[in-house]
């Protein structure tokens, strides 16, 4: 039974999920976390005075104290720093690592059986540092990455095709980066392919969009980054794990010869249940796709650097 889930971070993603969390699962317990003194304690006081709405019982909690996050069955990490316009990747990492270095320690400290989702950018390298830095099994730590990624493309397809979006099938893996798969042969309309409804061009300028999407969303928000969409990312993914559903989602994932790749953590699709990762599903990739998915193991060498 799923019974706690904690989010560290209180940033816009954190308190927006904590909200999720508190409105549509009823769990027994949400602890938010996050080191600015009352930040917390302040966003799960409003979270709290919605309760009347929701006939909710649910027990949230905000503290600056990681042994708020005891005998938690999932732990969010949202902490860190967004990334600025005009930033780089590495000036990011550099500035992250150190964070996600601290809170796996805290982790291992409080919530050992936890199973941890990671959010915090650049995506595939943070996941990574919490892997080893946790050492916990790797179905038990995975990234929220491609399935936000996937989640745009099906928006974007729609706003392209006006198909519903229920009845797209679309997903996108690899890294959580412009470098993303974005492959039209992943994309379908009720079993049809997707260049029945979209000549080259316009499939081309559906891959560059959902490729760009985040920082084209950064370019209008200047000091902010998006929120809704990775917010509700990830909370469909901690409600497949409580309701046990065995849900095929692309998430970044620990890889251990999948894919021909080793150590390093890239999106692929996966069954999600109340184990976290049941199995890494090993697609048949085109040429195309194989070399771009090459592009991953140049990640350690950034990820040996900080």
């Amino acid at each position: 039974m799923l019974n706690k889930v904690s989010v560290i971070g209180a940033g816009a993603v954190g308190s927006t999920l904590a909200f999720h969390l508190f409105s549509r699962l009823p769990l027994r317990e949400i602890a938010i976390v996050d080191i600015a003194t009352g930040l917390a304690k302040g966003v799960s006081l409003d979270i709290e005075d919605t309760r009347a709405f929701f006939d909710s019982s649910t027990q949230i909690t905000g503290a600056d104290d990681f042994c708020a996050i005891a005998n938690s069955d999932i732990v969010v990490v949202t902490a860190g720093i967004t990334r600025k316009e005009g930033m780089s990747r590495q000036d990011l990492l550099k500035i992250n690592a150190k964070i996600a270095k601290d809170v796996s320690a805290h982790i291992k400290k409080h919530a050992a059986q936890a199973i941890v989702i990671v959010v915090t950018n650049p995506l595939d390298l943070i996941t990574y540092i919490f892997a080893r830095e946790t050492g916990f099994e790797r179905n038990r730590v995975f990234g929220m990455g491609s399935s936000l990624d996937s989640a745009r493309l099906l928006n974007i397809l729609h706003q392209e095709t006006k198909i519903s979006t229920s009845a797209l099938e679309a997903f996108v893996f690899g890294l959580h980066s412009n470098d993303m798969i974005v492959s039209s042969e992943r994309m379908h309309a009720k079993g049809e392919a997707i260049n029945k409804f979209l000549n080259k061009e316009e499939i081309k300028k559906v891959q560059a969009r959902t490729a760009l999407r985040g920082g084209e969303i950064i370019s209008f928000l200047k000091n902010k980054s998006a929120s809704f969409a990775p917010s509700f990312s990830i909370f469909r993914l901690i409600s497949t794990i409580y309701e046990d559903k065995n849900e095929i989602i692309p998430v970044c994932a620990l890889l251990k010869g999948e894919y021909g790749l080793n150590d390093l953590c890239v999106g692929v699709p996966c069954f999600i249940n109340r184990k976290g990762i049941e199995r890494i599903i090993e697609i048949e990739l085109k040429e195309e796709e194989k070399e771009k998915l090459k592009k991953a193991v140049e990640l350690i060498k950034e990820i040996n650097n900080v």
